[in-house]
């Protein structure tokens, strides 16, 4: 699986030199645990965006391309007195991931106005916590802090289909399962205020960053475009 990462980083140096069909896609998608996340973390759920590239090896279904993304996945807010040294301040923590994943997709010959299509990945997810102070709701932030993170390694596969709009632009629907390694993290219900000690206390937990995503967007054809120019 790490070959497969390796080998799609590589593929978008090369997208110039190939007569391969490229597709850029844009997408918002909601994010679910599974697994051992959700066994320990229910309360764990979201959203966020997403940006793929995928370029054709020659005229197979093969293409290899890589896949990025944003997901937040809980955040929670905390008004008021915070002890004696920030006094009565809001306090905004926001639970995040981002991810890069290696992507290899298979896409049958379809002669209709739509296109399904199969997704296999590999890649690393980058999962931190981080807060920002403010005086109010309205104000600028006068301190951020990140409050913890963690690496983890992710695989997995998915599908999708895309309903073409014209020659160069299609409505794309996905989902995909992916399986992880056990990073440590940080919830919205991990992290209480002490008013004792006027400070935070995070309970870290561990668990597999198994998750299920469904996304819908907006792919481009790029090879339609260079061919216009």
């Amino acid at each position: 699986m790490k070959r497969l990462l390796l080998i799609s980083i590589m593929s978008l140096f090369f997208i110039n030199l190939s007569q391969a069909q490229s597709t850029l896609g844009f997408n918002f998608h909601g994010f679910l645990p599974t697994g051992e996340l959700r066994e320990d973390s229910p309360e764990i759920w979201g959203g966020g965006f997403g940006l793929d590239l995928a370029v054709q090896i020659k005229q197979s279904p093969i293409h290899l391309g890589a896949q990025f993304g944003f997901t937040r996945y809980g955040s929670e807010v905390r008004e008021g007195d915070h002890g004696s040294f920030l006094g009565d301040v809001r306090v905004r923590r926001n639970n995040e991931i981002t991810y890069g994943l290696g992507l290899l997709r298979v896409k049958p010959p379809i002669n209709n106005n739509f296109q399904p299509y199969l997704d296999f990945y590999s890649g690393l997810s980058y999962i931190y916590t981080r807060s920002s102070i403010r005086e109010d709701a309205f104000s600028e932030p006068f301190e951020r802090s990140l409050d913890f993170d963690d690496i983890a390694f992710n695989y997995g596969a998915g599908a999708g289909i895309e309903f073409f709009l014209n020659e160069f632009v299609s409505f794309d629907f996905s989902f995909k399962a992916l399986k992880g390694s056990r990073p440590k993290y940080l919830t919205p219900r991990s992290v209480t205020y002490d008013a004792e000690l006027e400070g935070y206390n995070f309970n870290i937990k561990e668990s597999r960053l198994d998750h299920f995503t469904f996304s819908l967007g907006i792919k481009v054809l790029l090879s339609h475009i260079d061919d216009e120019n």
